[in-house]
């Protein structure tokens, strides 16, 4: 990698420490009614984790018998898996497909969606900020798996519970929680893991510490993660500049009050990460061009969660704040792909505060259960570019043409309320569910004056309801219907940034509308026996997509060689598409099961024919056959093998026929072969270890940047106390 400008080490660690400090004094905590019960150490493990998701209702709820399409990644799957990252934990995840650009992020695509216009939530609060780019993000990277106790992901519009951005759909985030104390007495645990990955040389050093004392207890732990650049498939050979550093700390404590009928408890809680050196390569041969990133984020949240018994009504007050740090390094090289000629340094930053309230009440002897509250973000931005011709020993310039003015400031704001009444409860299980939901959503963004810019003030209040169908037999069978909106405010990336993105220089445009979008999902589940299946057929009309269309600056259409354009809304289409699951449990500890999910979309054009809508994911699935020690006895050991992989996607719009990620023709079909295996005794020490792509196939999935893992051999070794 070619020499290019950082902050020395002493001073980049000094700014992390500092940070983690601030977090931790300030305090803060997020919405969700009721927790996710933890996991149990008994046989029943895993059945019992599956038994309840909050992400579809904002309220634990079975999945089985769930009106929305809903997956559960639970603690002890979440460790078994061994994910590198938290997108890559995702990348099993029925109807989400992972892109990658760089191997330092992962972007999620969920029923044709991508980056901001899927929402993020981590224990209900919103992660999704206002300088979030339109296409692939790599901020879900920032959360570190190793913090987490499980993933929940609902796919399709999530706008009724959680306001703009949920469009394609939710990625909620449960992080660790403490583990509570006898009454009166005092407690101590901790948890030691190294992991060794071959294909890129992964050095993995996890640790964490509980302590706590009757109701009150803390979890406290911190990360290290160090990449070498990546080995592809066979063939392809190490991938220049993919290494990365990560450094993640977290931490929580709660307490439960005591003598409070209805649990009143609070919580304060923080997680932190800083990822540098990332490269992005994928302009390298085309434009001689390569960037190079550093993203530090944290968030610190409290909260409060207690009820009213004679209203039969629980709530949360969350309070939250959070820092977003980015650092872009564009530099330019000579023909040789080593020789820095310049380097332009785009740095942007955003505190976000944020109010959650959340209310349930369940009334009619719970026939009838309401969800309502609402909420407040505010975001302030800072930014500023400087240049530098040369090398790191040269000095810098300030540029005038910083991405966004120091002050700019977003506020998103809406209530909402969500009900679900049993019309029928017949005997034998039958059981006759109708939903139904509105918010209101509105959001405002404001910017200084700059140099031949005005002040930049706009105001965007939305709509948008929910409704569903359901019909239930016990555990056998669930069958809904549901109507969903979504929309997507315009942020200030798109409404007030200028600066090189990409090929392109783009220019503000304030005058934007929401994207909207219109769903209607047929949902199906059916048990028999040891068989379980499920399926989901969707159709969404897509109305004022946001999308770069040509402008001009200064009275050109070009600047710095790259072709002007703004965001606008100018795009309409439809997506479609058919996801199914099936698992199948065998005797003697044997399970079979798998997904498939198709996704078609078109891009409605008002003067030519209908083209393609960018970044559609082909075909994609997997197959996992599983052994696992069926005796509930403390010595437990799995094997896993599975095949996943994709079909070629040669439909391509436009824009994906430009982007440099796509080869010409499109993606090629691809599969990997996998084996996973572990064991462990008791809850003190457990072993780990994956077989990664063992043909060395060479592959890379549509849209990315990067190529996959050739073989890789994944070692992971975890002690608990």
């Amino acid at each position: 990698m070619p020499d290019r400008p950082r902050r020395p080490l002493g001073q980049r660690a000094r700014a992390f420490v500092g940070w983690s400090a601030l977090f931790i004094v300030l305090g803060g905590g997020p919405p969700a009614l009721a927790e996710v019960p933890a996991p149990r150490a008994a046989a029943e493990e895993r059945e019992a984790s599956f038994q309840a998701v909050v992400v579809a209702q904002r309220a634990p709820e079975d999945p089985f018998g769930a009106d929305r399409s809903v997956w559960v990644l639970d603690e002890r799957a979440l460790q078994e898996s061994l994910p590198r990252t938290t997108p890559e934990a995702l990348a099993t995840a029925p109807g989400v497909f992972l892109q990658q650009t760089n191997y330092g992020g992962g972007s999620p695509i969920v029923r044709g969606m991508v980056g901001p216009r899927n929402l993020i939530l981590l224990d209900g609060v919103r992660l999704n900020n206002s300088v979030y780019r339109t296409g692939p993000l790599q901020y879900l990277n920032l959360v570190d798996p190793l913090a987490l106790r499980g993933i929940e992901v609902l796919r399709g519009p999530g706008a009724v519970l959680y306001g703009s951005d949920a469009m394609g759909g939710v990625i909620q985030l449960l992080p660790l929680r403490p583990t509570p104390c006898a009454p009166e007495r005092g407690c101590v645990n901790g948890v030691e893991l190294v992991r060794y990955g071959s294909a890129a040389r992964e050095r993995t050093v996890h640790g964490r510490l509980g302590l706590g004392y009757g109701a009150t207890a803390g979890l406290f732990g911190a990360t290290y993660k160090a990449f070498a650049d990546l080995e592809g498939g066979r063939g392809i050979g190490v991938q220049r500049d993919s290494g990365y550093h990560d450094l993640s700390l977290m931490g929580t404590v709660e307490h439960r009050f005591a003598g409070a009928a209805s649990g009143w408890t609070a919580k304060v809680g923080y997680l932190m990460s800083a990822i540098t050196d990332a490269g992005r390569t994928d302009h390298l041969l085309s434009s001689r061009s390569l960037q190079v990133y550093d993203n530090t984020a944290g968030l610190v949240y409290g909260r409060l969660h207690g009820g009213l018994r004679p209203l039969a009504t629980t709530g949360d007050l969350t309070l939250s704040y959070q820092h977003f740090f980015e650092r872009t390094d564009k530099l330019s090289l000579a023909e040789d792909l080593a020789t820095v000629q310049q380097t332009t340094r785009d740095e942007v930053r955003v505190g976000t505060l944020g109010l959650d309230l959340q209310l349930a009440t369940r009334l009619a002897g719970n026939r009838l259960r309401l969800q309502y509250g609402g909420m407040l973000y505010h975001d302030r931005i800072g930014a500023d570019q400087q240049l530098r011709a040369g090398g790191e020993a040269q000095p810098w310039t300030d540029s005038s043409l910083a991405p966004f003015p120091d002050g700019s400031t977003y506020d998103s704001y809406g209530l909402f309320l969500l009900g679900q009444a049993d019309l029928l409860r017949a005997a034998g299980g039958h059981l006759l569910r109708l939903g139904a939901g509105y918010r209101f959503h509105g959001t405002a963004g404001a910017a200084p004056a700059r140099e031949e810019l005005p002040v930049v003030d706009f105001v965007h209040h939305g709509h948008v309801v929910h409704g569903s169908l359901q019909y239930l037999l016990a555990e056998r069978a669930t069958v809904a219907v549901t109507f969903s909106q979504g929309m997507r405010a315009p942020n200030l990336n798109e409404a007030i940034l200028l600066g090189d993105v990409e090929r392109y220089f783009q220019v503000p445009n304030d005058g934007l509308r929401p994207e909207r979008s219109d769903t209607v999902e047929l949902l199906g589940r059916l048990r028999v026996g040891r068989l379980t299946l499920g399926t989901t057929l969707y159709q969404s009309w897509i109305t004022d997509l946001l999308a770069r269309q040509p402008a001009t600056w200064q009275g050109s259409e070009e600047f710095r060689g790259r072709a002007v354009v703004h965001t606008a809304n100018a795009r309409e289409g439809i997506v479609r598409g058919l996801e199914g699951e099936a698992a199948l449990a065998l005797p003697r500890g044997l399970t079979l099961s798998g997904h498939l999910g198709y996704t078609w979309g078109e891009e409605i054009v008002a003067r030519g024919p209908d083209v393609p809508m960018t970044r559609i994911p082909p075909v994609f699935g997997q197959l996992v056959g599983r052994w696992e020690e069926p005796a509930a006895r403390r010595w437990r050991l799995f094997v896993e093998t599975s095949l996943r992989g994709a079909a070629a996607q040669s439909r391509l719009s436009p824009e994906d026929e430009r982007d440099q990620r796509i080869p010409a023709g499109g993606t090629p079909a691809w599969m990997t072969w996998n084996l996973a295996g572990g064991t462990s005794l008791g809850e003190g020490f457990a072993v780990g270890l994956q077989l990664q792509n063992l043909l060395d196939a060479d592959y890379k999935t549509h849209g990315s940047g990067v190529y996959g893992p050739g073989t890789n051999v994944v070692l992971e070794v975890r002690g608990a106390f």
